[in-house]
């Protein structure tokens, strides 16, 4: 049976509430008392409820991390870094996921209505006006990754997003000759495709290349749909000073798969380019050129600006900017350097 504070009021001749102060570290305790207490407390094993202690104290040093989607290593790198920063900041963390708009809100309004959370930090795919609305409302520590919200009270970690896709796309025109550039993307709602696609063409505009929105697909950055739509397109995409632009490495893999079962070579008559540099990027014949997300670390940047907000309430808010890096490899036909 465990051992209540009861169990050590009792040993200690004191009260639950002198347990309980010097538990909670409180000065309102003399010397002598305290040293009984925590002896009666060594004695009998004794282990705070952490919860009942964060009723006391109104604080339950636990966070949230609400993600798209914890599925693949982009989203499992993020939960990584957040976990390893949580538990060096005294934090539990609880992670949750939610697709899409409507799970989204719903989500979010669970949160608000009925959270033992110290804080969140939260990644969303598509800002809907309800999700809109409920971070603007949203009275907890508020961390949100990849993505600012006009009008709420919160910390920010962002990727440039638009800096990584100019720059890949930069490197296909500049360094690789591409005359003719494909994009594939996720949902077409979605705010980083919107940001990629956004680089995407502001590149070609750049290089005087010709735009054409017959040479952009919206997908949902999965394997399977990328390899099919490639089984369908690939062979009318293949030619010279030809590439292409996935979104994701996980798109880009796909439409690997499909060029070799097609015929068609990469790079020789397809450049193809990815985007996050995940492990698949590594395993892909040929190995994929992309651009590298520091993932863990937008995780735990997320944790250690939340912990700084639970401690910190009225400090200015922040907004942390990571750079990605453009990777290099034998997809897009160009060496490193």
């Amino acid at each position: 049976m465990a051992v209540s504070i009861s169990d050590v009021a009792r040993l200690a001749n004191v009260s639950i509430s002198t347990v309980s102060r010097v538990v909670n570290g409180s000065n309102l305790v003399n010397a002598q008392t305290r040293a009984r207490v925590e002896s009666a407390i060594r004695q009998l094993g004794y282990r705070p409820n952490p919860f009942a202690r964060g009723l006391m104290l109104r604080k339950s040093e636990i966070v949230g991390l609400v993600l798209p989607d914890l599925h693949g290593e982009f989203y499992s790198e993020i939960i990584r870094g957040a976990n390893v920063q949580a538990r060096q900041l005294g934090y539990s963390l609880v992670v949750s996921s939610s697709r899409g708009g409507e799970e989204s809100h719903s989500l979010l309004h669970a949160i608000k209505q009925r959270s033992l959370l110290d804080g969140v930090a939260v990644m969303v795919s598509e800002l809907t006006d309800q999700v809109h609305e409920l971070l603007t409302d949203l009275r907890l520590p508020l961390v949100l990754l990849d993505s600012d919200i006009e009008g709420a009270s919160h910390d920010s970690v962002v990727i440039d997003q638009r800096q990584g896709a100019a720059a890949v796309v930069r490197h296909l025109v500049m360094r690789c000759g591409a005359q003719r550039v494909v994009f594939v993307g996720g949902l077409k709602t979605n705010v980083d495709t919107i940001a990629r696609f956004e680089a995407y063409r502001g590149v070609l505009e750049e290089g005087g290349l010709r735009f054409s929105a017959d040479d952009v697909y919206y997908l949902d950055y999965g394997y399977e749909s990328a390899y099919a739509l490639a089984r369908r397109e690939v062979r009318g995409w293949a030619g010279r000073g030809s590439a292409l632009f996935a979104a994701n490495d996980e798109m880009a893999a796909g439409i690997l798969a499909a060029a070799a079962a097609e015929g068609v070579r990469v790079p020789g008559e397809l450049a193809v380019v990815g985007f996050d540099d995940t492990r698949v990027a590594r395993m892909t014949r040929p190995p994929l050129t992309t651009v590298r997300v520091p993932m863990a670390e937008m995780g735990a940047r997320a944790i250690e600006l939340l912990c700084e907000r639970v401690s910190d309430p009225k400090r200015p808010a922040a907004r942390v900017s990571l750079q990605p890096r453009l990777i290099v490899r034998e997809s897009c036909g160009a060496k490193a350097g």
